[in-house]
Protein backbone atom coordinates (compact mmCIF):
# COMPACT_ATOMS: atom_id res chain seq x y z
CA UNK A 1 0.00 0.00 0.00
CA UNK A 2 1.09 3.49 -0.57
CA UNK A 3 1.75 5.47 2.19
CA UNK A 4 -0.37 8.27 3.24
CA UNK A 5 2.39 11.30 2.23
CA UNK A 6 3.34 9.18 -0.92
CA UNK A 7 5.51 6.50 0.27
CA UNK A 8 9.31 8.39 0.06
CA UNK A 9 10.45 6.99 3.20
CA UNK A 10 10.85 10.77 4.77
CA UNK A 11 6.66 11.97 5.43
CA UNK A 12 7.20 14.42 2.20
CA UNK A 13 4.83 14.27 -0.72
CA UNK A 14 6.11 11.90 -3.53
CA UNK A 15 4.62 11.53 -7.46
CA UNK A 16 2.54 8.65 -8.00
CA UNK A 17 3.39 8.60 -12.22
CA UNK A 18 -0.21 6.24 -12.67
CA UNK A 19 -2.26 9.13 -11.15
CA UNK A 20 -0.73 11.88 -13.16
CA UNK A 21 -1.50 10.04 -16.55
CA UNK A 22 -4.83 10.67 -15.98
CA UNK A 23 -4.70 14.30 -16.34
CA UNK A 24 -3.89 16.48 -19.59
CA UNK A 25 -0.28 17.25 -19.54
CA UNK A 26 -1.25 21.06 -18.73
CA UNK A 27 -3.05 20.06 -15.65
CA UNK A 28 -0.23 17.46 -15.43
CA UNK A 29 2.35 20.82 -14.62
CA UNK A 30 0.26 22.30 -12.77
CA UNK A 31 -0.23 19.18 -10.38
CA UNK A 32 3.62 18.99 -10.48
CA UNK A 33 4.06 22.81 -9.51
CA UNK A 34 1.68 22.46 -6.63
CA UNK A 35 3.68 19.41 -5.52
CA UNK A 36 6.75 21.20 -4.92
CA UNK A 37 5.15 23.84 -3.13
CA UNK A 38 3.81 21.08 -0.59
CA UNK A 39 7.62 19.88 -0.18
CA UNK A 40 8.75 23.58 0.29
CA UNK A 41 5.55 23.83 2.83
CA UNK A 42 6.62 20.26 4.51
CA UNK A 43 10.23 21.61 5.12
CA UNK A 44 9.32 24.74 6.41
CA UNK A 45 6.74 23.24 8.41
CA UNK A 46 8.88 20.65 10.35
CA UNK A 47 10.96 23.78 11.66
CA UNK A 48 8.20 25.06 12.53
CA UNK A 49 7.35 22.17 14.82
CA UNK A 50 10.94 22.06 16.42
CA UNK A 51 10.68 25.61 17.57
CA UNK A 52 7.34 25.39 19.06
CA UNK A 53 8.37 22.42 20.76
CA UNK A 54 11.62 24.39 22.20
CA UNK A 55 9.20 27.13 23.43
CA UNK A 56 7.12 24.13 25.13
CA UNK A 57 9.78 22.61 26.39
CA UNK A 58 11.10 26.22 28.06
CA UNK A 59 7.87 27.10 29.52
CA UNK A 60 7.02 23.20 31.16
CA UNK A 61 10.43 23.70 33.54
CA UNK A 62 9.29 27.26 34.31
CA UNK A 63 5.55 25.91 35.70
CA UNK A 64 7.12 22.87 37.40
CA UNK A 65 7.87 24.26 40.70
CA UNK A 66 4.47 25.90 40.88
CA UNK A 67 3.26 22.02 40.02
CA UNK A 68 5.66 21.00 43.18
CA UNK A 69 4.36 23.16 45.92
CA UNK A 70 0.42 22.78 44.70
CA UNK A 71 1.39 18.62 45.20
CA UNK A 72 2.39 19.60 48.44
CA UNK A 73 -0.40 21.97 49.50
CA UNK A 74 -3.11 19.49 48.18
CA UNK A 75 -1.45 16.31 49.70
CA UNK A 76 -0.56 18.01 52.92
CA UNK A 77 3.61 17.63 52.71
CA UNK A 78 5.36 19.92 54.91
CA UNK A 79 3.18 22.96 54.51
CA UNK A 80 0.60 24.48 57.06
CA UNK A 81 -1.90 27.35 57.08
CA UNK A 82 -1.21 29.99 59.91
CA UNK A 83 -3.91 28.43 61.95
CA UNK A 84 -2.43 24.83 61.85
CA UNK A 85 0.29 23.60 63.88
CA UNK A 86 2.89 21.50 62.31
CA UNK A 87 1.77 18.61 64.77
CA UNK A 88 -1.40 18.98 63.23
CA UNK A 89 -2.74 15.53 62.57
CA UNK A 90 -1.41 13.97 58.90
CA UNK A 91 -5.17 12.52 58.24
CA UNK A 92 -6.79 16.04 58.62
CA UNK A 93 -4.20 17.70 56.27
CA UNK A 94 -4.21 18.64 52.15
CA UNK A 95 -7.79 18.85 50.28
CA UNK A 96 -9.91 15.99 49.97
CA UNK A 97 -10.97 14.45 47.09
CA UNK A 98 -9.36 17.59 45.31
CA UNK A 99 -8.83 15.99 41.50
CA UNK A 100 -12.00 14.15 42.00
CA UNK A 101 -13.97 17.07 42.07
CA UNK A 102 -11.93 18.75 39.72
CA UNK A 103 -12.63 16.13 37.26
CA UNK A 104 -16.13 16.14 38.01
CA UNK A 105 -16.57 19.92 37.17
CA UNK A 106 -15.61 20.01 33.20
CA UNK A 107 -19.10 18.50 31.63
CA UNK A 108 -17.31 16.66 29.31
CA UNK A 109 -15.65 14.46 32.17
CA UNK A 110 -18.53 14.88 34.53
CA UNK A 111 -20.31 12.26 31.74
CA UNK A 112 -17.22 9.82 31.70
CA UNK A 113 -17.06 9.31 35.23
CA UNK A 114 -19.99 6.99 36.69
CA UNK A 115 -21.30 6.69 40.19
CA UNK A 116 -19.08 3.51 40.36
CA UNK A 117 -15.59 5.20 39.36
CA UNK A 118 -16.01 8.11 41.75
CA UNK A 119 -14.38 5.70 44.82
CA UNK A 120 -11.16 4.75 43.50
CA UNK A 121 -10.58 8.38 42.28
CA UNK A 122 -10.62 9.79 45.98
CA UNK A 123 -7.38 8.25 46.38
CA UNK A 124 -6.08 9.94 43.12
CA UNK A 125 -3.33 12.46 44.35
CA UNK A 126 -1.63 13.92 41.65
CA UNK A 127 -1.84 14.35 37.67
CA UNK A 128 1.03 14.49 35.69
CA UNK A 129 1.98 14.97 31.33
CA UNK A 130 4.69 14.83 29.94
CA UNK A 131 6.31 15.11 26.19
CA UNK A 132 8.94 12.56 25.28
CA UNK A 133 11.62 13.17 23.61
CA UNK A 134 9.32 12.70 20.28
CA UNK A 135 7.43 15.94 19.45
CA UNK A 136 4.78 13.46 18.39
CA UNK A 137 3.99 11.39 21.18
CA UNK A 138 2.70 12.38 25.13
CA UNK A 139 2.09 10.97 28.53
CA UNK A 140 -0.73 11.21 31.13
CA UNK A 141 0.27 10.03 34.36
CA UNK A 142 -2.13 9.31 37.42
CA UNK A 143 -0.87 8.85 40.84
CA UNK A 144 -2.64 7.25 43.32
CA UNK A 145 -2.07 6.58 46.98
CA UNK A 146 -2.82 2.59 48.06
CA UNK A 147 -7.03 2.01 47.90
CA UNK A 148 -8.66 -1.18 47.60
CA UNK A 149 -9.80 -1.08 43.55
CA UNK A 150 -6.22 -1.96 42.46
CA UNK A 151 -2.47 -2.29 42.76
CA UNK A 152 -1.28 0.19 40.41
CA UNK A 153 0.19 3.40 41.73
CA UNK A 154 0.78 4.82 38.59
CA UNK A 155 -1.61 4.94 35.89
CA UNK A 156 -0.80 6.29 32.44
CA UNK A 157 -2.14 6.74 28.89
CA UNK A 158 0.46 7.31 26.22
CA UNK A 159 -0.57 9.25 23.08
CA UNK A 160 1.02 8.86 20.06
CA UNK A 161 0.17 11.27 17.16
CA UNK A 162 0.93 11.52 13.08
CA UNK A 163 2.18 14.61 13.39
CA UNK A 164 2.96 17.59 15.91
CA UNK A 165 -0.37 19.40 15.04
CA UNK A 166 -1.76 16.45 17.73
CA UNK A 167 -5.22 15.64 15.11
CA UNK A 168 -4.68 12.13 13.15
CA UNK A 169 -4.24 9.07 15.85
CA UNK A 170 -1.43 6.60 15.08
CA UNK A 171 -2.58 4.27 18.21
CA UNK A 172 -2.42 5.05 22.19
CA UNK A 173 -1.18 2.66 24.65
CA UNK A 174 -2.62 2.54 28.49
CA UNK A 175 -1.78 0.79 31.56
CA UNK A 176 -3.01 -2.73 32.34
CA UNK A 177 -4.64 -2.07 35.03
CA UNK A 178 -4.31 -4.96 38.03
CA UNK A 179 -7.99 -5.08 39.50
CA UNK A 180 -8.25 -6.81 43.35
CA UNK A 181 -10.49 -9.21 43.37
CA UNK A 182 -12.08 -8.16 46.43
CA UNK A 183 -12.45 -4.57 44.38
CA UNK A 184 -16.60 -3.12 43.99
CA UNK A 185 -16.02 -1.25 40.69
CA UNK A 186 -14.81 -4.20 38.76
CA UNK A 187 -18.70 -6.08 39.91
CA UNK A 188 -20.11 -2.72 38.45
CA UNK A 189 -18.72 -2.98 35.43
CA UNK A 190 -19.60 -5.93 34.31
CA UNK A 191 -22.26 -6.17 31.42
CA UNK A 192 -20.20 -3.70 29.45
CA UNK A 193 -21.12 -0.75 31.48
CA UNK A 194 -19.04 2.19 30.39
CA UNK A 195 -15.89 3.74 32.90
CA UNK A 196 -13.82 6.94 33.47
CA UNK A 197 -11.18 3.79 33.41
CA UNK A 198 -11.88 2.82 29.69
CA UNK A 199 -9.54 5.64 29.53
CA UNK A 200 -6.59 3.26 30.25
CA UNK A 201 -7.73 0.32 27.75
CA UNK A 202 -8.28 1.92 24.35
CA UNK A 203 -8.67 -0.43 21.41
CA UNK A 204 -6.03 -1.74 19.47
CA UNK A 205 -5.72 0.92 15.79
CA UNK A 206 -6.21 -0.94 13.27
CA UNK A 207 -5.29 -1.13 9.94
CA UNK A 208 -8.86 -0.42 8.40
CA UNK A 209 -8.74 3.31 7.01
CA UNK A 210 -12.24 3.17 6.48
CA UNK A 211 -13.88 2.30 10.00
CA UNK A 212 -15.04 5.75 11.95
CA UNK A 213 -16.67 3.77 14.62
CA UNK A 214 -13.35 2.98 15.79
CA UNK A 215 -11.77 6.63 15.02
CA UNK A 216 -14.86 7.93 16.83
CA UNK A 217 -13.34 5.87 19.54
CA UNK A 218 -10.14 6.84 19.76
CA UNK A 219 -10.68 10.01 19.04
CA UNK A 220 -13.09 10.41 21.86
CA UNK A 221 -10.12 9.09 24.10
CA UNK A 222 -8.10 11.31 22.85
CA UNK A 223 -10.33 14.25 23.57
CA UNK A 224 -10.44 13.29 27.39
CA UNK A 225 -6.79 13.15 27.76
CA UNK A 226 -6.15 16.09 25.88
CA UNK A 227 -8.74 17.87 28.54
CA UNK A 228 -6.70 17.17 30.80
CA UNK A 229 -3.63 18.11 29.76
CA UNK A 230 -4.79 21.75 28.50
CA UNK A 231 -6.91 22.77 30.93
CA UNK A 232 -7.25 20.13 34.49
CA UNK A 233 -3.80 20.42 34.80
CA UNK A 234 -2.90 23.29 34.67
CA UNK A 235 -6.05 25.11 36.15
CA UNK A 236 -7.10 22.48 38.79
CA UNK A 237 -7.47 24.17 41.72
CA UNK A 238 -10.35 26.77 39.34
CA UNK A 239 -11.88 23.68 38.43
CA UNK A 240 -11.77 22.22 42.38
CA UNK A 241 -13.97 25.36 43.33
CA UNK A 242 -16.03 25.49 40.50
CA UNK A 243 -14.90 28.99 38.69
CA UNK A 244 -13.78 27.45 35.87
CA UNK A 245 -17.17 25.65 35.53
CA UNK A 246 -18.93 28.96 35.98
CA UNK A 247 -16.86 30.70 33.14
CA UNK A 248 -19.19 28.37 30.44
CA UNK A 249 -22.08 27.90 32.62
CA UNK A 250 -24.15 30.21 35.19
CA UNK A 251 -24.40 27.68 37.61
CA UNK A 252 -22.41 24.57 39.06
CA UNK A 253 -24.07 21.57 40.00
CA UNK A 254 -25.70 21.37 43.44
CA UNK A 255 -23.78 18.39 44.31
CA UNK A 256 -20.24 20.84 43.86
CA UNK A 257 -21.40 23.36 45.58
CA UNK A 258 -22.52 21.14 48.47
CA UNK A 259 -19.19 20.09 48.69
CA UNK A 260 -17.21 23.69 48.47
CA UNK A 261 -19.47 24.80 51.22
CA UNK A 262 -18.87 22.03 53.77
CA UNK A 263 -15.22 22.04 53.64
CA UNK A 264 -13.16 23.26 56.69
CA UNK A 265 -11.71 26.87 57.73
CA UNK A 266 -8.06 25.49 57.04
CA UNK A 267 -8.81 23.37 53.97
CA UNK A 268 -10.56 27.15 52.92
CA UNK A 269 -7.25 28.69 53.82
CA UNK A 270 -5.26 26.21 51.77
CA UNK A 271 -7.42 26.46 48.67
CA UNK A 272 -7.05 30.20 48.80
CA UNK A 273 -3.26 29.37 48.55
CA UNK A 274 -3.75 27.44 45.76
CA UNK A 275 -5.22 30.55 43.89
CA UNK A 276 -2.14 32.08 44.21
CA UNK A 277 0.26 29.94 42.61
CA UNK A 278 -3.02 29.91 40.03
CA UNK A 279 -2.06 33.47 39.67
CA UNK A 280 1.88 33.44 39.48
CA UNK A 281 1.34 30.29 36.68
CA UNK A 282 -1.42 32.03 34.50
CA UNK A 283 1.20 34.97 34.41
CA UNK A 284 3.56 32.54 32.75
CA UNK A 285 0.87 30.90 30.29
CA UNK A 286 -0.01 34.55 29.06
CA UNK A 287 3.81 35.05 28.26
CA UNK A 288 3.71 31.79 26.53
CA UNK A 289 1.04 32.32 24.70
CA UNK A 290 2.27 35.74 23.61
CA UNK A 291 5.78 34.17 22.44
CA UNK A 292 3.80 31.06 20.64
CA UNK A 293 1.77 33.64 18.86
CA UNK A 294 4.72 35.33 17.41
CA UNK A 295 6.17 32.09 16.46
CA UNK A 296 3.11 31.14 14.73
CA UNK A 297 2.64 34.54 12.63
CA UNK A 298 6.17 34.73 11.52
CA UNK A 299 5.74 31.24 10.20
CA UNK A 300 1.95 31.93 8.51
CA UNK A 301 3.50 34.68 6.59
CA UNK A 302 5.50 32.25 4.64
CA UNK A 303 2.42 29.54 4.52
CA UNK A 304 0.41 32.62 3.01
CA UNK A 305 2.52 33.03 0.46
CA UNK A 306 2.77 29.52 -1.02
CA UNK A 307 -1.29 29.15 -0.35
CA UNK A 308 -1.15 32.24 -2.59
CA UNK A 309 0.88 30.58 -5.35
CA UNK A 310 -1.14 27.85 -5.34
CA UNK A 311 -4.38 29.47 -5.05
CA UNK A 312 -2.85 31.25 -8.60
CA UNK A 313 -2.48 27.63 -10.04
CA UNK A 314 -5.26 26.34 -9.36
CA UNK A 315 -7.45 28.83 -10.57
CA UNK A 316 -5.46 29.19 -13.81
CA UNK A 317 -4.35 32.98 -12.70
CA UNK A 318 -1.08 31.93 -13.97
CA UNK A 319 -0.16 29.14 -15.42
CA UNK A 320 2.45 26.79 -13.56
CA UNK A 321 4.67 25.96 -16.46
CA UNK A 322 5.39 29.67 -17.45
CA UNK A 323 6.62 29.95 -13.89
CA UNK A 324 9.82 27.32 -14.51
CA UNK A 325 10.45 27.79 -18.64
CA UNK A 326 8.28 27.99 -21.42
CA UNK A 327 6.04 25.49 -22.36
CA UNK A 328 6.95 22.41 -24.26
CA UNK A 329 3.68 22.95 -26.65
CA UNK A 330 4.30 26.05 -27.82
CA UNK A 331 2.44 28.15 -28.54
CA UNK A 332 -0.84 25.96 -27.99
CA UNK A 333 -3.50 27.07 -26.00
CA UNK A 334 -4.17 24.69 -22.70
CA UNK A 335 -7.05 22.01 -22.50
CA UNK A 336 -8.68 24.36 -19.75
CA UNK A 337 -7.16 26.81 -17.00
CA UNK A 338 -6.30 26.09 -13.25
CA UNK A 339 -6.90 22.25 -12.17
CA UNK A 340 -10.74 21.71 -12.28
CA UNK A 341 -12.70 20.87 -9.02
CA UNK A 342 -9.66 21.22 -7.05
CA UNK A 343 -10.97 21.53 -3.70
CA UNK A 344 -13.96 19.41 -4.39
CA UNK A 345 -12.25 16.85 -4.69
CA UNK A 346 -9.98 17.60 -1.82
CA UNK A 347 -13.11 17.51 0.48
CA UNK A 348 -14.63 14.03 -0.86
CA UNK A 349 -11.51 12.10 -0.39
CA UNK A 350 -11.23 12.71 2.69
CA UNK A 351 -13.41 10.02 4.52
CA UNK A 352 -14.79 11.87 7.42
CA UNK A 353 -15.89 15.03 4.95
CA UNK A 354 -17.32 12.30 2.61
CA UNK A 355 -19.99 11.06 4.99
CA UNK A 356 -21.17 14.78 5.01
CA UNK A 357 -20.98 15.73 1.62
CA UNK A 358 -23.89 14.33 -0.56
CA UNK A 359 -24.31 14.52 -4.00
CA UNK A 360 -26.16 17.87 -4.91
CA UNK A 361 -23.62 19.55 -2.36
CA UNK A 362 -20.92 18.04 -4.45
CA UNK A 363 -21.99 20.47 -7.25
CA UNK A 364 -22.22 23.27 -5.17
CA UNK A 365 -18.76 22.90 -4.11
CA UNK A 366 -17.06 22.51 -7.65
CA UNK A 367 -17.28 26.59 -7.47
CA UNK A 368 -15.03 26.61 -4.28
CA UNK A 369 -11.79 29.07 -5.47
CA UNK A 370 -9.89 28.52 -1.94
CA UNK A 371 -10.29 27.77 1.17
CA UNK A 372 -8.30 29.75 4.21
CA UNK A 373 -8.32 30.09 8.14
CA UNK A 374 -7.03 32.67 10.42
CA UNK A 375 -6.32 33.23 14.06
CA UNK A 376 -9.00 34.87 16.15
CA UNK A 377 -8.02 38.36 17.12
CA UNK A 378 -7.53 37.11 20.65
CA UNK A 379 -6.46 33.94 19.68
CA UNK A 380 -8.73 31.78 21.21
CA UNK A 381 -10.16 30.30 18.39
CA UNK A 382 -10.01 30.39 14.58
CA UNK A 383 -12.33 31.37 11.75
CA UNK A 384 -12.50 29.18 8.31
CA UNK A 385 -13.51 30.94 5.04
CA UNK A 386 -14.70 29.26 1.74
CA UNK A 387 -14.14 31.13 -1.02
CA UNK A 388 -16.62 30.57 -4.08
CA UNK A 389 -16.80 31.27 -8.00
CA UNK A 390 -20.60 32.69 -9.16
CA UNK A 391 -22.43 29.68 -9.05
CA UNK A 392 -26.57 28.73 -9.26
CA UNK A 393 -26.86 28.29 -5.81
CA UNK A 394 -26.65 31.13 -3.47
CA UNK A 395 -25.20 34.82 -3.90
CA UNK A 396 -22.73 34.51 -1.22
CA UNK A 397 -18.96 34.65 -2.42
CA UNK A 398 -17.63 33.66 0.81
CA UNK A 399 -18.82 31.55 3.66
CA UNK A 400 -17.16 31.69 7.08
CA UNK A 401 -17.36 29.43 10.20
CA UNK A 402 -16.05 30.69 13.47
CA UNK A 403 -14.80 29.21 16.79
CA UNK A 404 -14.77 30.89 19.81
CA UNK A 405 -12.81 28.67 22.49
CA UNK A 406 -11.86 29.04 26.33
CA UNK A 407 -8.43 29.43 25.96
CA UNK A 408 -5.79 29.20 23.92
CA UNK A 409 -4.92 25.90 23.70
CA UNK A 410 -8.36 25.01 21.94
CA UNK A 411 -9.36 22.25 23.83
CA UNK A 412 -12.99 23.71 25.36
CA UNK A 413 -14.84 24.59 22.37
CA UNK A 414 -17.58 27.84 23.55
CA UNK A 415 -19.73 28.63 20.69
CA UNK A 416 -19.59 28.06 17.04
CA UNK A 417 -20.84 30.86 14.57
CA UNK A 418 -21.69 30.53 10.71
CA UNK A 419 -22.54 32.49 7.74
CA UNK A 420 -26.49 32.76 6.71
CA UNK A 421 -26.49 31.41 3.35
CA UNK A 422 -28.51 32.93 1.15
CA UNK A 423 -29.86 30.30 -1.63
CA UNK A 424 -31.44 31.30 -4.79
CA UNK A 425 -35.25 30.26 -5.16
CA UNK A 426 -35.47 26.34 -5.76
CA UNK A 427 -31.80 25.65 -4.92
CA UNK A 428 -31.57 25.21 -1.47
CA UNK A 429 -29.72 22.46 -0.14
CA UNK A 430 -30.07 22.65 3.10
CA UNK A 431 -34.20 22.53 3.24
CA UNK A 432 -35.10 19.47 5.58
CA UNK A 433 -32.31 17.49 4.27
CA UNK A 434 -28.88 16.15 5.30
CA UNK A 435 -26.02 18.51 3.93
CA UNK A 436 -22.62 19.66 3.89
CA UNK A 437 -23.57 23.14 4.22
CA UNK A 438 -25.19 22.88 7.34
CA UNK A 439 -22.00 22.81 8.98
CA UNK A 440 -22.37 26.17 8.60
CA UNK A 441 -25.26 26.75 10.96
CA UNK A 442 -24.47 27.68 14.83
CA UNK A 443 -23.23 24.92 17.67
CA UNK A 444 -23.60 27.18 20.92
CA UNK A 445 -23.73 25.23 24.71
CA UNK A 446 -27.41 25.07 25.67
CA UNK A 447 -27.20 25.40 29.41
CA UNK A 448 -30.36 23.51 29.67
CA UNK A 449 -29.48 20.78 27.84
CA UNK A 450 -25.39 21.06 27.71
CA UNK A 451 -24.49 16.83 27.97
CA UNK A 452 -26.78 16.17 24.88
CA UNK A 453 -24.91 18.84 22.57
CA UNK A 454 -21.60 17.42 23.54
CA UNK A 455 -21.10 15.13 20.68
CA UNK A 456 -22.41 17.36 17.90
CA UNK A 457 -19.99 20.23 19.09
CA UNK A 458 -17.42 18.00 19.09
CA UNK A 459 -18.20 16.40 15.83
CA UNK A 460 -18.55 20.05 14.30
CA UNK A 461 -15.39 21.08 15.79
CA UNK A 462 -13.65 17.69 14.81
CA UNK A 463 -14.94 18.71 11.23
CA UNK A 464 -13.64 22.21 11.26
CA UNK A 465 -10.24 21.22 12.64
CA UNK A 466 -9.79 18.58 10.00
CA UNK A 467 -10.61 21.27 7.34
CA UNK A 468 -7.76 23.99 9.15
CA UNK A 469 -5.68 20.65 10.27
CA UNK A 470 -5.18 18.62 7.29
CA UNK A 471 -7.34 19.90 4.07
CA UNK A 472 -5.76 23.03 3.97
CA UNK A 473 -1.80 22.44 4.09
CA UNK A 474 -2.07 19.01 2.23
CA UNK A 475 -4.73 19.87 -0.16
CA UNK A 476 -2.88 18.53 -3.32
CA UNK A 477 -2.44 15.29 -1.58
CA UNK A 478 -6.06 14.92 -0.86
CA UNK A 479 -6.76 15.77 -4.65
CA UNK A 480 -4.41 13.24 -5.51
CA UNK A 481 -6.05 11.15 -3.40
CA UNK A 482 -2.66 10.56 -1.75
CA UNK A 483 -2.91 10.96 1.24
CA UNK A 484 -5.74 8.39 1.67
CA UNK A 485 -3.98 5.62 -0.22
CA UNK A 486 -2.22 4.27 2.76
CA UNK A 487 -3.51 3.57 6.42
CA UNK A 488 -0.88 5.55 8.12
CA UNK A 489 -3.29 6.92 10.64
CA UNK A 490 -3.32 3.85 11.98
CA UNK A 491 0.08 3.29 12.40
CA UNK A 492 1.12 1.11 9.56
CA UNK A 493 4.99 1.23 8.16
CA UNK A 494 6.08 2.27 4.84
CA UNK A 495 8.43 -0.96 5.34
CA UNK A 496 5.43 -3.01 5.41
CA UNK A 497 4.10 -1.64 2.45
CA UNK A 498 4.31 -2.70 -1.27
CA UNK A 499 3.11 -1.71 -4.82
CA UNK A 500 1.15 -5.14 -4.62
CA UNK A 501 -0.61 -4.62 -1.59
CA UNK A 502 -2.76 -1.55 -4.14
CA UNK A 503 -4.90 -3.73 -6.08
CA UNK A 504 -5.65 -5.72 -2.65
CA UNK A 505 -6.09 -2.61 -1.29
CA UNK A 506 -8.60 -1.30 -3.32
CA UNK A 507 -10.76 -4.54 -3.16
CA UNK A 508 -10.42 -4.20 0.44
CA UNK A 509 -12.37 -0.86 0.16
CA UNK A 510 -15.31 -2.31 -1.50
CA UNK A 511 -16.11 -3.92 1.86
CA UNK A 512 -17.40 -2.50 4.70
CA UNK A 513 -15.06 -2.31 7.92
CA UNK A 514 -15.76 -4.17 11.36
CA UNK A 515 -14.65 -3.46 14.93
CA UNK A 516 -14.89 -6.27 17.37
CA UNK A 517 -18.22 -6.85 19.38
CA UNK A 518 -16.08 -6.21 22.32
CA UNK A 519 -14.48 -2.89 21.34
CA UNK A 520 -17.43 -1.04 20.13
CA UNK A 521 -20.97 -2.74 21.70
CA UNK A 522 -21.13 -0.28 24.94
CA UNK A 523 -20.75 2.60 22.17
CA UNK A 524 -23.61 1.29 19.86
CA UNK A 525 -26.66 2.08 21.41
CA UNK A 526 -25.71 5.68 22.79
CA UNK A 527 -24.19 6.34 19.38
CA UNK A 528 -27.73 6.32 17.91
CA UNK A 529 -28.68 8.04 21.15
CA UNK A 530 -26.66 10.80 20.30
CA UNK A 531 -27.50 11.09 16.32
CA UNK A 532 -31.20 12.03 17.07
CA UNK A 533 -30.14 14.12 20.06
CA UNK A 534 -27.63 16.14 17.36
CA UNK A 535 -30.49 16.43 14.91
CA UNK A 536 -32.77 17.76 17.51
CA UNK A 537 -30.53 20.47 18.68
CA UNK A 538 -30.11 22.33 15.40
CA UNK A 539 -29.93 25.89 15.97
CA UNK A 540 -30.84 28.38 13.48
CA UNK A 541 -27.72 31.50 12.74
CA UNK A 542 -29.04 34.91 13.69
CA UNK A 543 -29.28 37.60 11.25
CA UNK A 544 -26.10 39.60 13.67
CA UNK A 545 -24.05 36.60 13.86
CA UNK A 546 -24.08 35.92 10.52
CA UNK A 547 -22.79 39.28 9.93
CA UNK A 548 -20.37 39.46 12.31
CA UNK A 549 -18.56 36.39 10.84
CA UNK A 550 -18.98 38.12 7.30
Amino acid sequence: MMSCVGGNGDDRPALNPTKLHRFPPDTRKRIEHLIQIQKDHDELKAQFYKDRGALEAKYEKLYQPLYDKRYNIMNGIGVTTDSESPTTNQGEKGIPEFWLYALNAMYVLDKEIKDYDQGALKHLVNIKWLRTDNLKVFKLEFYFRPNPFFKNSVLTVTYHMIDEDEFIIEKIIGTEIEWTSENRLKKHRTGNRRSFFDLFSPPEAHNDCKNLKLKDILQGNYLIGSIIRDDIIPRAVLWFTGEAELEQFEEMSSVHESFLKRLSLDVQKRVDRLRKIQKDHDGLKAQFYRERAELEASYQKAYNDMYNERYRIVNGVVEAEKLAKDSEVGNQSPEEKGVPEFWRHALVNHELLETEISIPDGEALKYITDIRWFRKDDSKGFILQFYFDKNPFFTNTVLTKTYQLLDEDETILHKALGTEIEWYAGNCLTRECESFFNFFNPVRINEKAREELVEVMRRDYYIGSTIRNEIIPRAVLWYLGEAVQGDKEFGIKESEESDEDVDEESEGEESEDEVSEEEVSEEEESDEGKESEGEESEDEVSEDEGSEDE
